[in-house]
């Protein structure tokens, strides 16, 4: 986010009678012009402007400086101490600033929690700044804070409605609006452009922007710039252009010291690099050195493209383990951006923009007709109109359910005018339809009906195609002003019928309709009611479209989560068992040992540690096969767990090998009787071999902490026990020499 003229008019009120004011307004007009070239140097002449205007007790002064120091900060990856500085210029103007001053602190202070990722925040105190802008008439500071209200859209991945905010940002811009504003305008149509997927207009965007920022000296817009066209450029083929571009972009930001510039530019060529095997590990650097910088600075928009570009290039170089990591801390920050409180709240800014016009028109239409004295009627009945209107209004958009929207209407307006058929239809684009999945006929509540957008026969359509509302007092009359076929019609054929098109900043959504069974039934008062009305009804539907959308992606976010569960519950379990047995494998083992004996250690007690090895298994396989033997293990296996307590562990740590771990013996006799089960147990034929037989097991044991005191040293010992054991008389159990009582 850019300053957009905050620091050259905070310190605009010089006083002639004190040269020393004049020497403070200048210092802070100097780190204005330097900010956007070289930030750290623009913050130590922002302080020389704070320390002289608290020497002369300079409060504008000092306001604007501070204001100075929190952008620079902002500039320089400290959004933390550029908030201390934004609340300290904010303090100053809420008692002694004009409305100007006041909006610029707040879009400051709304840009520093931009930063932090606090979007929520960063909305409230966006909304305020745009109150103070029109309540004063600024259209550069409307326009300003409009840019940065689209920044938030952008990053939370709604490219269509952030395009929408820029351009009407650049439309309220004056014609002597410094350069450095529009530059930031056309750059961010650019950004949204490439998240649009439309190259060729993100480059021409990019492009005038970057020849206004070099104009105007702006090194850091002019960095962004470099970036948006690298990406472009990237997308469309042009690699090598694309990395001269992303590489002047770091030169630039790394030369002003700007982390976030630095982070953005980073990502980019990260991502570029990565598409060249011979570089992934170049492009892993660049990623991994901007998601260090983006997370010391706590941006949290871009610490989520970051970890989504470190899972891609983890995965390409097959070391998933960290890609699942990383894709684990990108979906974190995804609900965290995708947090429906804060995409309501860039809504209702929009809702509150359109109602205030709604009302300012209405004001005006108020103050003429009270110069007419015949019309007091008139305008007292317009007031009502506009009450009901605004009471309508706020009760629909409230909602975010179609059907309740439906029947918010349907109970509002029916003691105002005939409600004999009302209902909304709703553009299926996908489909080329209206369709009115809920409607009230007659008094009773509908839905399912479909009407093709290019029907010759359906007036709603014609409306929507035409964007024009549809007025009829007597349809077996007047309906050719409209169609060339005679009118369908669902259920009883209505004789009056008014449609508005329903419409979101240019964007046909929909229709509504109200209709009568006699003629001539809705006054021009009631049209105009209506048609006053049509705005809220559209935003209270696209609210619940919006709303619709985000359960979906809530359903999918929450589907892929626990999908992603799964898959690590599963990667761990293979990471740690035997994938023939299911038995805890050698790196398990060694964690069960280690904690084992920590126990041990504490509570002063013994762990008897048995290495099995199965004698003679080979014959086995070679007679009956691999699948027989296989079978063989998993019935051993199977075994040896009964042979065991629950508190026990069985693990397999090779072919033919088993390692039994008992908890807390106290004699011999207690490894003893364990291994006589084993015995006992192993002994038994295997039903499913052709000849029955089971097998003999050699044992060996060890005692922690009597013969060792690490896991090395008691398995090797169990280990050779073992080894006496069956070169000798097999089928027995040998103990390495332990302390144990008999």
């Amino acid at each position: 986010m850019k300053p957009a003229g905050s620091g050259k008019s905070g310190g605009s009120r010089r006083s002639p009678q004190a040269p020393a004011r004049a020497a403070v307004d200048a210092l802070n007009a100097e780190a204005w012009d330097l900010m956007l070239v070289d930030p750290a140097a623009a913050l130590e002449v922002a302080n020389r402007a704070r320390e002289q205007a608290s020497g002369l007790g300079f409060e504008q002064g000092l306001a604007s400086a501070w204001l100075n120091i929190g952008w620079c900060r902002s500039y320089l990856g400290d959004p933390h101490g550029g908030l201390e500085a934004a609340e300290l210029a904010d303090g100053i103007y809420a008692r002694s600033g004009g409305p100007e001053d006041r909006a610029k602190s707040l879009n400051l202070l709304g840009a520093l929690y931009y930063d932090t990722g606090r979007f929520d925040r960063a909305l409230d105190f966006f909304s305020h700044s745009l109150d103070a802008a029109r309540n004063a008439g600024l259209h550069g500071r409307e326009a300003a804070t409009l840019n940065n209200i689209g920044e938030v859209c952008l990053a939370l991945g709604n490219a269509k409605e952030a395009l929408d905010y820029f351009l009407r940002a650049y439309d309220l811009l004056p014609e002597d609006q410094e350069g450095e504003l529009i530059a930031n305008v056309l750059m961010n149509v650019g950004a949204a452009f490439v998240r649009l997927e439309n190259f060729p207009l993100a480059r021409e965007f990019a492009l005038k922007a970057l020849d206004i920022a070099e104009r105007c000296q702006e090194l850091l817009l002019a960095a962004s710039c470099e970036t948006i066209l690298g990406r472009a450029e990237r997308a469309e083929g042009e690699r090598e252009t694309a990395e001269r571009r992303l590489r002047k972009a770091l030169a630039l930001s790394e030369g002003a010291r700007a982390r976030k510039q630095t982070v953005a530019a980073l990502f980019e060529l990260g991502a570029l690099l990565g598409e060249d095997e011979g570089r992934s590990a170049e492009a892993l650097a660049c990623l991994e050195r901007a998601t260090a910088i983006a997370d010391e600075i706590g941006a949290v928009a871009l610490l989520h493209r970051g970890y989504s570009l470190l899972a891609e290039a983890e995965e390409r170089s097959g070391d998933f383990e960290a890609a699942l990591s990383h894709y684990r801390r990108f979906s974190r920050y995804e609900r965290q951006i995708l947090d429906e409180d804060t995409t309501r709240k860039i809504k209702s800014v929009q809702i509150r923009y359109e109602v205030e016009r709604s009302q300012r028109e209405a004001e005006i239409f108020r103050l003429r007709n009270t110069e007419l004295k015949e019309k007091t009627e008139q305008l007292e009945r317009a007031n009502r109109e506009i009450l009901t209107i605004a009471e309508i209004g706020r009760r629909i958009t409230a909602s975010l359910e179609l059907h309740k929207v439906v029947g918010i209407l349907h109970e509002s307006l029916a003691p105002l005018l005939s409600t004999e058929v009302l209902g909304i239809a709703v553009s299926e684009s996908e489909e080329d339809c209206l369709e009115y999945a809920y409607y009230f006929d007659d008094g009773k509540e509908r839905g399912g009906w479909r009407i093709q957008l290019d029907s010759k026969s359906s007036l709603a359509a014609w409306a929507f195609r035409n964007r024009k509302p549809v007025v009829i007092d007597d349809v077996n009359l007047d309906w050719r002003k409209y169609l060339e076929l005679k009118p369908t019609n669902q259920g009883k054929r209505k004789r009056s019928v008014v449609i508005m098109p329903l419409a979101v900043e240019d964007r046909m959504i929909g229709v509504f309709t109200v209709q009568a069974g006699a003629p001539g039934a809705y006054s021009e008062g009631q049209v105009r009611l209506l048609e006053a009305l049509a705005p809220f009804v559209a935003i209270a539907v696209e609210n619940s479209l919006i709303h619709d959308r985000l359960e979906e992606l809530n359903r999918v976010v929450t589907s892929e989560k626990l999908a992603l569960e799964r898959a690590s519950d599963q990667i761990t379990h293979l990471a740690n068992h035997d994938s023939l047995t299911g038995l805890p494998n050698r790196r398990l083992l060694f964690e069960l040992l280690r904690q084992g004996f920590d126990a041990a250690r504490r509570d002063a007690r013994k762990v008897a540690v048995i290495f099995v090895d199965l004698d003679d298994f080979k014959p086995i396989n070679d007679r009956y096969g691999h699948i027989q033997g296989d079978r063989a293990l998993i019935e051993v296996s199977e075994r040896l767990r009964r042979a065991l307590r629950a508190s026990d562990t069985v693990a397999r740590v090779g072919g033919d090998e088993f390692v039994a771990v008992i908890h807390g013996p106290r004699t011999r006799s207690d490894i003893e009787r364990v291994a006589s089960k084993i015995v006992e147990e192993c002994c038994r034929p295997f039903d499913f071999l052709p000849q029955a037989s089971g097998v003999s097991v050699s044992m060996g044991a060890a005692v922690f902490p009597d013969d060792g005191d690490t896991i090395e040293e008691i398995l090797n010992h169990a280990d050779a026990a073992m080894y006496r054991v069956k070169h000798s008389t097999k089928n027995g159990l040998d103990f390495h020499g332990s302390t144990l009582p008999a």
